[in-house]
This record gives C-alpha cells, structure tokens and sequence, in this order.
C-alpha cells in the first residue's frame, strides 16, 4: 500500500516544489510558500471528504508546516512583521488543531486569509 509518505504524487509535488524554490527570491519564496500552504489544505479538505484521515492528516502537518514557515520569514524590517507573524502563528495553531477534530469553517478560514495574503503578491 502507497502512503503519503512514498506515493508518487508526493515525490512529483516534493520536486515542483524544490524546482521553485531553487533561485526564489524571498517575495517568491513567500508566494511559493503562500500556494503550497494552500494547495495542502486543499488536499486535506478533499481528503476528509473522502474519509481518507492519513492523507487528510499529512496534508494538514505539511500546511500547518508551510505555515509555519511563512511566520519565520517575515522581515525584521517589514512594518507588518507582527501582525503577518499573529495571523501565521493563529492559522498554524488552528490547521494543526484540525489534524485531530477538522472544521471545514476553519480550513476555509484559513484559505481565505492566505489567499488575501497571496493576492498583494
């Protein structure tokens, strides 16, 4: 049996990924992070659908992680460096609560900030 860990879907999103990453600047490294938060939690929102709790859980420790992430490299000289770092650090916390207990009204919660975060890009 394939688990997230080792499906071959994984290794070609881990390589797209890598690719973008490689010669990103850090506003692209930010939107890199910003879109593959996103396409998880998507990930984890169909899985769960589903009924398929171990995608659904990898897909959430990887959002939450990417998450995480974007709060780390905030800018010590960006103006927005403590607000951008609360609503990361709040979103990680609820992606993360939703490993155990998912809310689809927190996920899309989640979704929308990211994407207004994603659209000033």
């Amino acid at each position: 049996m394939l688990t997230p860990k080792n499906h071959p879907a994984d290794a070609y999103r881990r390589v797209e990924v890598d690719a973008r990453v490689e010669g990103a600047d850090g506003i692209g490294l930010t939107r890199i992070y910003l879109e593959h938060a996103l396409d998880e939690l998507d990930r984890a929102s169909r899985a769960h659908h589903r009924g398929d709790r171990i995608v659904m859980s990898d897909a959430l420790t990887r959002a939450a992680n990417g998450i995480a992430g974007l709060g780390l490299g905030v800018s010590d000289d960006n103006p927005m460096r403590e607000p951008l770092q609360h609503l990361y650090g709040s979103a990680e916390t609820a992606v993360r609560a939703s490993i155990t207990q998912f809310r689809d009204d927190v996920i899309t919660r989640v979704r929308y900030d990211l994407r207004d975060i994603l659209a000033l890009f």
